[in-house]
């Protein structure tokens, strides 16, 4: 039990299955320091759910960086680690990629972790490569709303390239506006049949419009998906910086 002035080390208490944690009166104000999670996972790629183009664990990195600022960070690399790590978790976050074209039987493990996850009102947030991440595996693409088809889905080479705020009002993006930023721009993502997404940012390639970052509501949780951060160059936007911030503090508090 946690007493009155002791240090909550990850913000959270494990949530043991069919035990409801104490009523707010119980801990006063002292209830969402302890009993509210504010804890960042990390899923970063390796082997199979890696490629030879993506630089991920700079880019986890990197993501640990700015996360940082806003609680606890953990960083794993299989299903088996992120199942110890998840039940705490606020957030998860997906920095991941393939090189191969049908599911892994980790792949359905992943899947179930993120079902459960998102179904206790978790937020995910899935960057850049993930769309290509997981390949086969149906739940991914619903809950993400796209994927990378191949011989569809392409992106002009890397650039400094201005996005573009779209008229949608979000928590994430509200007040920020159009900005610039080194990245690949990916085009042409299989959306998910039926997948409603609020699309923030999009860019323009050869007069077609694509959509770039988005949010929606999924499986009783919420979910944000950036098409950017191929590389650190990526990170060193302050704009695309202060949009990952209002994205996992918008995806964390959906346990609030």
């Amino acid at each position: 039990m946690i007493a009155r002035g002791e240090t909550a080390a990850t913000g959270s208490v494990r949530r043991v299955p069919g035990v409801r944690p104490p009523p707010e009166s119980a801990f006063g104000d002292y209830y969402l320091e302890y009993f509210m999670s504010t804890e960042s996972v990390i899923f970063s790629g390796v082997g199979p759910d890696a490629d030879p183009w993506h630089p991920l664990p700079e880019t986890s990195a990197r993501l640990a960086g700015v996360l940082a600022e806003l609680g606890p960070v953990h960083t794993v690399s299989t299903p088996d680690e992120l199942a110890k790590r998840l039940d705490q978790a606020a957030v998860l976050v997906v920095n991941a990629s393939a090189n191969r074209t049908g599911p892994t039987p980790a792949d359905q493990q992943f899947g179930r972790l993120l079902e459960g996850f998102l179904a206790r009102g978790g937020g995910l947030l899935a960057i850049h490569s993930s769309t290509i991440a997981f390949p086969g595996l149906q739940s991914w693409h619903q809950a993400v709303g796209a994927i990378w088809e191949q011989g569809k889905t392409f992106h002009p080479p890397l650039d400094r390239t201005l996005v573009r705020r779209t008229e949608v009002k979000h928590p994430i993006a509200d007040g920020l506006g159009d900005f610039w930023v080194e990245d690949e721009r990916y085009s042409d993502l299989d959306l998910a049949d039926g997948s409603a997404i609020e699309v923030v940012y999009v860019h323009t390639h050869d007069d077609v419009t694509h959509p770039l970052v988005w949010a929606r509501e999924y499986g009783g949780g919420r979910v944000v998906y950036s098409a950017l951060g191929h590389d650190a160059r990526s990170y060193e936007s302050s704009d695309h910086v202060e949009l990952l911030r209002r994205s996992t503090e918008w995806l964390k508090a959906a346990r609030s």
